[in-house]
């Protein structure tokens, strides 16, 4: 027993020695080495874009619950604060004629209001309670108070569009549509990045192949010079073989700087400063089976466009309503009902208080519009059955790319195989060229040949990786589902 805890701990100092000795060693050089699961994870949470999409959803959010408040009671204070005022005004006499008369008053009054906003049917009901005074300086001076202890008002529209209600549905599709907007802006996120680590792993393997083949093709124009001089090659072959190494040396030059570009690219994205990165790139691919089916079943569960083409067609309803509304009768309803009372003596204000009612009812009939309204009405019509269809294909098309590009995923998942197979093929020849080569088996166009095909072949297989990647992580932010865990994807 305690053999085997003097053991752990042995084996615990040797971890910690390795791990600090790295971490040691990344600090000393001050590069950073990051897997592709690692930049998207980086990027996700410090990157530009990251701070960019956070932002952006806190502020939708901010707006809806500012929308949400509008509909609970609001508590309102208004007033004048002591308002003076001395002019010449009209003033209408007991006989009904007017004279101009000097006045000099002042005013204040203050109010406390209740308002509570009824979404469903367009109305807007509120409780208040006020007092003001009035003061007219004269001779005779003359002070006036006036009490509403209490007064209870109702607007209704009828048959009115009801704007509160169509506003409250569509916010609230909005608002469930933030959780999947988000998601799929950190998942555009993982693509960027994705796109960025392989420009930079494709450009770093572009930098060492060209370094290979400066390195062969040096060797072989040395090779090339000697068999000149003894006789054994023409002049032309020497001046191809020199060709072939400059031509490498210009590839390698351009690929270096390709690679800085490259890197610098990655790191603006990943929101990195004044450090190097050395990329580990994800040559394993994981075989994930996904059903084009079930995929399209998960895009549409999950993601923001089906909730977007909902969107569309309600506003197409709404613009009917609006037309609909404003082309036959409607009406406004106005009631209230309080206390009142006026006195010159502040105690008696409260007191004998006397009731007050109105109650009005205001109408609009359209008669006749030319048309107007009929028109706008079937044009409402005509729109709402354009969109209908419009959605109709969107949703179509949307079904159709989640279906294809599973199948595409699926495809480049069994081209990454045979490109690495191939690559490996290409490889192997060029060697068996390079040493037939050499010993002057085969001339300098077979061998070139070969080459080329190497090269080929190896921009092949890495495109593909590329590809394949990309198209894992389109397909995820397409669908907002992990295939590789199997579940949906939150943040």
């Amino acid at each position: 027993m305690k053999k085997n805890i003097i053991q752990i701990l042995f084996l615990s100092l040797s971890i910690l020695i390795i791990f600090t000795a790295e971490s040691s060693a990344q600090a000393t050089t001050g590069k950073l080495r990051m897997t592709l699961k690692e930049c998207i994870h980086y990027a996700q949470d410090k990157s530009p874009d990251a701070v960019k999409a956070e932002s952006l959803n806190r502020n939708k959010v901010l707006n809806y619950e500012a929308f949400v408040a509008g509909y609970y009671p609001q508590i309102t204070l208004s007033g004048n604060a002591p308002e003076f005022e001395r002019a010449i005004n009209p003033i209408t006499q007991n006989d009904g004629s007017i004279s101009f008369l000097e006045q000099n008053h002042l005013n204040a009054s203050g109010n406390l209001s209740l308002t509570q906003r009824i979404p469903f049917t367009g109305g807007r009901i509120s409780l208040s309670s006020g007092i003001s005074r009035m003061q007219m300086f004269s001779d005779n001076d003359i002070l006036f108070w006036r009490s509403t202890p209490i007064q209870l008002s109702l607007t209704q529209p009828l048959f009115k569009f009801n704007s509160m209600k169509w506003d409250l549905e569509v916010e609230s599709i909005k608002n469930d549509n933030l959780p999947r907007e988000y998601a799929e802006s950190m998942e555009e996120i993982s693509i960027n990045v994705t796109q960025k680590f392989f420009d930079l792993y494709i450009a770093e393997m572009n930098v060492k192949n060209s370094e290979f083949n400066v390195s062969i093709n040096d060797s072989l124009y040395l090779i090339a010079k000697g068999r000149y001089k003894v006789g054994k090659i023409a002049e032309n072959d020497l001046l191809q073989s020199e060709l072939g190494y400059l031509n490498q040396k210009n590839s390698l030059e351009y690929a270096k700087l390709t690679y800085q570009q490259a890197k610098e690219d990655l790191l603006i994205l990943l929101g990195i400063e004044h450090q190097d990165i050395e990329i580990v790139p994800p040559l394993d691919i994981p075989n994930i089976q996904v059903d084009p089916i079930e995929a399209v079943i998960q895009a549409k569960e999950n993601t923001s466009n089906l909730l977007y083409y909902e969107l569309e067609e309600l506003n197409a309803d709404r613009q009917l309503n609006i037309a609909e509304n404003n082309n036959s009768f409607n009406a406004d309803i106005t009631a209230s009902f309080g206390m009142n009372k006026t006195t010159g003596e502040l105690p008696e204000l409260y007191r004998e208080m006397l009731d007050q009612e109105r109650f009005g009812l205001r109408f609009e009939i359209p008669l006749f519009q030319w048309n107007i309204g009929k028109a706008r009405v079937e044009a409402a019509m005509a729109n709402k059955k354009m969109t209908e269809i419009d959605v109709d294909i969107k949703r179509r098309n949307f079904e159709k790319n989640i279906k294809f590009q599973t199948l595409n995923f699926l495809q480049f998942q069994q081209q990454v195989r045979l490109s690495a197979k191939s690559d490996t093929i290409a490889q192997r020849r060029f060697e068996v060229a390079k040493n037939r080569y050499i010993i002057g088996k085969i001339d300098q166009t077979k061998y070139f040949i070969a080459q080329q095909e190497k090269d080929s072949a190896f921009r092949s297989y890495i495109n593909t990786l590329k590809n394949y990647w990309v198209s894992y992580y389109r397909l995820r932010r397409n669908t907002l589902y992990d295939f590789e865990y199997g579940m949906k994807i939150n943040y």
